[in-house]
């Protein structure tokens, strides 16, 4: 979500408050949305972590599926190391 600059002397608006933006329920940001305000609801320690590990996650197994699981040209495509692969998720190593 961009940040909106403030100008001085003017109060931010209150977030807690705040309404979501009208395209909070499409597509998958919406979904990404929607589970981290569940999860920041909840009380969830380190959200960020968990969504971060998660969408990585998907990521790689998207890519490997596109790839027919070839590990380098499935890094080459995400812009990452092929070795990111197996550090983001050790179930994920496939041989080349």
């Amino acid at each position: 979500m961009p940040v909106t600059p403030v100008a001085p002397g003017v109060s931010p608006p209150d977030t807690a408050t705040a309404t979501p933006p009208a395209s909070a329920g499409a597509g998958w940001l919406g979904g990404l949305e929607r589970e981290a305000r569940a999860l920041l609801d909840a009380g969830t320690p380190e959200v960020w972590d968990a969504l971060t590990r998660q969408f990585e996650a998907r990521l790689i197994l998207t890519a490997l599926d596109a790839t027919r699981g070839r590990r380098i040209e499935a890094a080459q495509r995400l812009g990452i190391g092929r070795n990111t692969i197996h550090a983001q998720d050790p179930g994920t190593r496939i041989d080349d």
